[in-house]
């Protein structure tokens, strides 16, 4: 994910699907926006995690943890190169 990525990301979208490779990213920060009672930020949640249910059963799984509110999900969880090249740095 590159900066372009993250500033289309920043326009309030829980699940963002990439144009170019189809993964989706997927974030817990907005997931609540909007909510006017602890009721209705509830009821947002459980959509929220509804969602992501479905996917599981559509047999998507994060390719890696999620880190700083971002969760990149692709079928089976497999990474992409892009992945495997930016945890290369790390070790």
């Amino acid at each position: 994910m590159n900066e372009n990525d993250v500033q289309d990301i920043e326009i309030a979208e829980p699940i963002y699907e990439c144009p170019d490779c189809g993964s989706l990213t997927i974030r817990g920060k907005w997931s609540i926006e909007g909510a006017k009672s602890l009721t209705e930020a509830a009821c947002k949640l459980r959509d929220y995690a509804h969602e992501l249910e479905h996917m599981r059963a559509s047999g998507l799984e994060l390719a890696r943890p999620v880190e700083a509110d971002y969760g990149i999900v692709r079928p089976g969880g497999v990474s992409s190169p892009d992945d495997l090249d930016e945890t290369d740095g790390d070790e």
